[in-house]
């Protein structure tokens, strides 16, 4: 069966100030970047030296499965098209597709494919933004954040 890797790196080089972290300021979104690599097969399909992570995670955690996904970010315009997509063909057949992708991906995913590889993102996500920032994307979400 076709293989689904999220691999990342974060950007801890960048200043973030520190009263944002603390109020957990809306501005996190999209100040928290980083690297993202996206496999398929082990062959690298999208390559984006710098994503805003956490808010690519968040819309990977409010993700319904059994849906299409679709992500955007409020730093690109959308008319171009969506950053990543998950499309469901049919009851356990999935497709990859990005305005940013390196190739065509014509391999055919399974849900639990796409599950297991953004489960593992989302915990390693969480782990580096505990250790970073003292958060997880839950604690973020909680927070009622504010711009």
């Amino acid at each position: 069966m076709n293989t689904l890797k999220l691999q990342f790196e974060l950007d801890t080089k960048s200043f973030i100030e520190p009263k944002l972290i603390k109020k957990r300021s809306g501005k996190l979104l999209v100040d928290i970047q980083g690297r993202l690599e996206v496999f398929v097969n082990d062959h690298r399909f999208f390559l984006e030296p710098s994503l805003a992570l956490l808010e690519f995670g968040i819309a990977l955690k409010n993700w319904r499965r059994e849906e299409n996904f679709y992500y955007y970010t409020i730093e690109h315009d959308e008319r171009e098209g969506p950053i990543l997509v998950f499309n469901k063909i049919e009851e356990n057949y999935w497709t990859i597709f990005s305005i940013w992708q390196l190739y065509e991906s014509k391999e055919l995913l399974a849900l639990d494919r796409i599950i297991e590889a953004v489960d593992l993102f989302l915990i390693e996500l969480d782990s580096e933004l505990l250790k970073n920032y003292g958060f997880n994307i839950d604690d973020f979400i909680k927070s009622k954040w504010i711009f």
